[in-house]
């Protein structure tokens, strides 16, 4: 069922506010509305006057087709008769049924779960999702655990991470990370990230991450230098000479595409041709390496999936700005390499319809990720994309203000990628806008007023 915007009077100070409200989740055609409403950002409202933000109370009715789920919650504050909330959930339950194909109308369509309270049908989505009871509260301590970690004072925060270390682990950082994506106060978002993002280095599991950061860093560098060399048999040296494991895991999750059939025939073939006692080591870098190229492919179709069921549900949806709002925390590479893959295939069968709308969404995601971009970088885009190099160059003059370090370590990095395509003039071209940038800023900051000691 589509948001509808409707008037409402805020629960703290009565003034009147305007609110989406959603009272019929279907996860079959809308999945992102379940995180919605999991994340408690569904029917949330903010009131301009007083600054309240909370969810509105409304009715709702929850239907999962694909695990034979429908639930449905009347809030008591709102004092509905009997009657009243029979023939609304009715009204409710029928839209949901009548999207259904007639194969598909089940049994548990006739059965309507009622429950007493919003956690009782969170509790309900999440144990049909296999989430326990148990689960849950360890979730609600993890939250719990990140308010304690936003209230300690900076001083003591080596401290109380070395008292909660071992809580202090991918799940925490994740639902921390998820309840932030929520947060209506940029600025208080801003800095509660930071204190996150500090909480994490001096964690063990940030460390381990930060360790697996460099042997991602080494296996790029030791890819870069094979450069034009780099083959099958090449990238298998590498392989065989990594210091450990991790290198190994890095490795294989730079070059996927190349551990191929061809590439585990070449590793089969030195096992069988190499001595005794090295086949052992050979037998189990072949086994970590069928391992982990299976668990990359399992996520990887399970990402894609969500992805095209993402996409699906704002090509569906009534207000397209709503549905991509919704949808931001499931954008990613993935999913806009699908949305490029869909463009082309609208293209190529020539379906208008669905090309529009793509291309809306297409449309709609760039003008966000300009305006969430500082201005500098937007500058280098707008640079880079100036074909004429004197209206390029001109451009640079009249922004000078905007060049910072961000500006000129963003040209100087699309030259390098330009050069390493094979485009050697168009990278002179960008090392000419880069040459001039540095020059402007260099400029900018000699002319700058010298800092007073001790301010």
């Amino acid at each position: 069922m589509p948001r509808t915007m409707t008037q409402v009077r805020c629960p703290n100070c009565k003034a009147p506010v305007q609110a989406a409200i959603e009272q019929l989740i279907d996860v079959s055609e809308d999945p992102s509305a379940k995180a919605r409403l999991l994340s408690g950002s569904l029917n949330a409202i903010r009131c301009p006057s007083c600054r309240y933000e909370g969810a509105l109370a409304s009715p709702l009715v929850y239907h999962d087709p694909a695990k034979e789920l429908l639930l449905t919650y009347v809030p008591m504050e709102l004092g509905l008769k009997k009657d009243d909330q029979e023939r609304l959930l009715g009204q409710l339950i029928n839209q949901a049924v009548n999207r259904l194909p007639p194969e598909q109308r089940k049994a548990y369509i006739l059965q309507p779960q009622a429950m007493l309270t919003l956690q009782g049908m969170t509790e309900r989505i999440l144990a049909a999702d296999g989430i326990t009871k148990e689960q849950l509260e360890a979730q609600r301590g993890r939250l719990r655990l990140f308010e304690d970690l936003l209230r300690t004072p900076e001083t003591k925060m080596a401290a109380f991470v070395q008292a909660h270390d071992g809580e202090l682990n991918a799940e925490f950082f994740q639902l921390a990370s998820l309840s932030l994506q929520s947060s209506g106060d940029p600025r208080a978002r801003e800095a509660a990230m930071h204190r996150l993002e500090r909480a994490l280095e001096l964690t063990s599991y940030g460390k381990r991450l930060a360790e697996q950061e460099a042997e991602v860093a080494a296996a790029a560098e030791s890819l870069k230098q094979l450069g034009q060399g780099l083959s099958r048999e090449s990238l298998l040296g590498l392989l065989i000479q990594a210091p450990g494991p991790e290198r190994v895991l890095a490795l294989a999750g730079l070059t996927r595409p190349a551990l191929d059939y061809a590439f585990f025939q070449l590793l089969s073939e030195r096992i069988d041709a190499a001595p005794e006692a090295e086949k052992p080591k050979l037998i189990a870098l072949r086994q970590q390496l069928l391992d982990f190229t299976q668990q990359l492919d399992r996520l990887q179709e399970a990402r894609a999936a969500q992805s095209a069921s993402v996409l699906r549900s704002i090509i569906n949806a009534p207000d397209l700005d709503q549905a991509l709002a919704a949808a931001l925390p499931y954008i990613d590479d993935l999913f806009l390499g699908i949305l490029e893959a869909n463009l082309r295939a609208a293209r190529e069968r020539n379906d208008a319809a669905t090309l529009t709308k793509l291309e809306a969404i297409d449309a709609r995601l760039q003008q966000a990720f300009e305006r969430a971009m500082p201005p500098s970088l937007r500058l280098a885009q707008q640079v880079l994309d100036t074909e004429d190099e004197a209206q390029a160059l001109q451009l640079l003059e009249d922004q000078a203000a905007v060049i910072d370090d961000q500006f000129v370590s963003a040209l100087l990095g699309a030259a390098q990628k330009l050069d390493d395509g094979g485009e050697t003039e168009e990278a002179e071209r960008v090392r000419r806008l880069y040459r001039t940038a540095l020059r402007l800023s260099m400029k900018a900051k000699m002319q700058a007023p010298p800092a007073v000691p001790g301010a």
